[in-house]
């Protein structure tokens, strides 16, 4: 990549982080930058693909790993499951939080800056995997002989929704990331007891 390119990355990464996708303007980065808005189409078709260059590889990393942790749940024997869950859910979860840490200025990207592009729903995509996830091992542990009781599909989104709002609450508020270790621990070992309590089981 060419110093005028990561010139303009630079550049714009500082725009979309003070104003957002939305109110970043392809003229202003070029003046910004020192180039030409000619020029600045030469190296970049669209303010989109500027902001997909700043952050696609970090969605990407963080989704993958999300999603791979998933499927390797859903892959065990149902005891290993039941033994499992824990385990694999905190190791994906320290992953994440430790690739989100590196990479944070990204992260702030996506999650505050992203409206208008494919990135803002990358929390409900999120949501959605971890909805279903959650559907599939209840209908196992029903398939399995366990008696759970029926939970309220708009409950399961309300708590979903509240795990992932406050998980990316640290990067949103710029939590050091020693301080948003802890935070993420705690936070699992409350949702987990709250999942217990719904189950009418202790996991």
């Amino acid at each position: 990549m060419s110093t005028t390119e990561n010139r303009i990355l630079e550049i714009s990464k500082l725009e979309f982080l003070e104003r957002g996708f939305q109110g970043t303007s392809m003229r202003r980065i070029a003046g910004l930058a020192g180039v030409t808005t000619g020029a600045l189409y030469g190296y970049f078709a669209s303010k989109e693909e500027i902001f997909d260059s700043l952050v696609k590889n970090s969605y990407e990393a963080v989704m993958n790993a999300y999603k791979a942790a998933h499927i390797e749940f859903a892959a065990l024997p149902f005891k290993q499951q039941i033994e499992g869950m824990g385990t694999i859910t905190a190791r994906c979860v320290d992953w994440c939080t430790d690739y989100i840490y590196d990479h944070f200025d990204d992260f702030r990207l996506i999650l505050m800056c992203s409206e208008g592009t494919r990135y803002s729903n990358m929390v409900d995509e999120m949501m959605k995997i971890e909805e279903q996830s959650t559907e599939d091992f209840v209908n196992l542990m029903r398939a399995n002989g366990m008696d759970i009781p029926h939970i309220d599909p708009l409950l399961e989104h309300m708590i979903t929704s509240g795990y992932f709002t406050s998980f990316f609450e640290v990067v949103r508020h710029s939590v050091p990331r020693d301080e948003a270790k802890d935070y993420i621990q705690n936070l699992q070992a409350f949702y987990r007891a709250g999942w217990e309590c719904l189950f009418g089981m202790r996991l």
